[in-house]
């Protein structure tokens, strides 16, 4: 039988609002995903360095992610309909591999919370809402230990 901790307040993944999550998600045109997993570097690595999450990468993503919020926000002063429209397929080729980056990573950090306490993720739901259902979990594992 494998000793496992659970997860309490004082472990890595603190509790977050989801709602508000997901609110910042949208309006940032997916930034802070990027920004989640970079705050939380530290805590990832605390919990196993055997599952690789490549930080690297999500610092170049965190980057290229704000760039394109801010060419879309300063899209009518910059360019022509022309110029945005090349832009805007450099985007959604990022987008894509931004995607995978964000299922790799989620996939290796739903293995290793699975690995090191109780809490264990359906697959398909992992894959449909990838960082929300994990923050989902261990905030259900935060309020399962308070009460």
């Amino acid at each position: 039988m494998k000793n496992k901790m659970s997860l309490n307040v004082s472990q890595p993944l603190k509790k977050t609002n989801l709602f508000v999550m997901i609110l910042l998600s949208f309006f940032s045109l997916g930034f802070y995903m990027s920004v989640w997993w970079l705050k939380r570097k530290d805590d990832i690595r605390q919990l196993s360095e055997k599952n690789y999450i490549p930080f690297g990468w999500w610092k170049f993503f965190a980057l290229g992610l704000f760039m394109f919020l801010l060419l879309n926000i300063l899209r009518a002063f910059i360019f022509t309909d022309y110029g945005f429209l090349v832009i805007e397929s450099f985007d959604t080729i990022f987008t894509f591999f931004f995607i995978g980056l964000l299922n790799y990573s989620s996939f290796r950090l739903a293995e290793t919370l699975e690995s090191k306490t109780d809490i264990r993720f359906n697959r398909i739901l992992l894959t449909l809402f990838n960082l929300f259902y994990i923050q989902f979990k261990v905030n259900k594992e935060h309020k399962l230990q308070t009460t």
